[in-house]
């Protein structure tokens, strides 16, 4: 049986098997033709019966595109993107980009536990992002392990700006409790998001990787499950303290981060 093919800008794309979902589509590995190299598509319906929605999807891919574009210049720790295009009679829009080894989820689901220096390791990359998006005033609102793709060599990389924006206000709930900030998935009226919400979920992920759980849902957010003990780590806690706050004004900057003796040492 003839694999499935994609014709993007007139190079065929063959496809192989499917990766899984992330914002606004479904995610497979192909070939790209007549290289032959290995990439990733993501393939995102753009027909919506609502109107607002439909432009909205569209404004999404060419928003993913041109950010990750610009961001790639300054950073390897942002997925690169080849190509964007759309096909009108399917109703879809196709992204070509790399290709990961996987989601940094299934990485950690994998493992009982990371070594303190391989958890340190995926966090200085973290900080390298979260230094290029606070750079550029942008707000990612959804930092979490699916959307963190891994490389070979422990290298870790931001592979999902579908709903990134500059600093902005936001009317309605959005996100992925407990990996978004507490503003982020319970806006009520009209909420000013900094580059502080996305501390929230660089703790959060920092988190995940300490205790290999997600962080609670109620305060204090940077407690350790019931069934583990308490990293003895005190610029790893220092950091979850610091990170895992519901206030974004008494949250940690991302210079704080950078700066901090947890990230800058060995």
């Amino acid at each position: 049986m003839a694999k499935q093919s994609w014709t993007i800008h007139k190079r065929q794309y063959i496809f192989e098997r499917y990766l899984g979902n992330g914002s606004f589509g479904f995610v497979y590995a192909a070939h790209r033709q007549p290289d032959n190299r290995l990439v990733a598509v993501k393939v995102v319906s753009l027909n919506s019966e609502n109107p607002d929605r439909a432009r909205r999807n569209s404004e999404s891919v060419v928003n993913e595109f041109q950010k990750a574009r610009e961001l790639t210049k300054t950073t390897d720790h942002i997925v690169r993107m080849f190509d964007v295009d759309f096909d009108p009679q399917l109703g879809v829009a196709y992204l070509v980009m790399e290709l990961g080894q996987q989601d940094f989820e299934k990485y950690l689901a994998q493992r009982p536990y990371l070594l303190p220096a391989t958890r340190k390791h995926i966090w200085r990359q973290l900080m390298e992002i979260a230094v290029t998006l606070h750079r550029a005033q942008i707000v990612h609102r959804d930092i979490k392990p699916l959307n963190l793709i891994m490389f070979p060599g422990d290298v870790i990389k931001l592979g999902d700006l579908g709903i990134a924006k500059r600093v902005l206000q936001i009317t309605e709930r959005t996100g992925s409790r407990p990996y978004s900030a507490p503003e982020v998935t319970s806006a009520q009226g009209s909420t000013v998001l900094t580059t502080k919400t996305d501390v929230w979920s660089y703790g959060a992920v920092l988190y995940r990787m300490t205790y290999m759980a997600r962080p609670p849902l109620d305060e204090p957010y940077h407690r350790p499950p019931v069934d583990r003990r308490m990293s003895h780590d005190p610029n790893l806690l220092d950091v979850l303290r610091h990170t895992l706050v519901k206030t974004p004004e008494d949250r940690a900057s991302v210079a704080w981060l950078a700066k901090h003796t947890y990230t800058t040492t060995n």
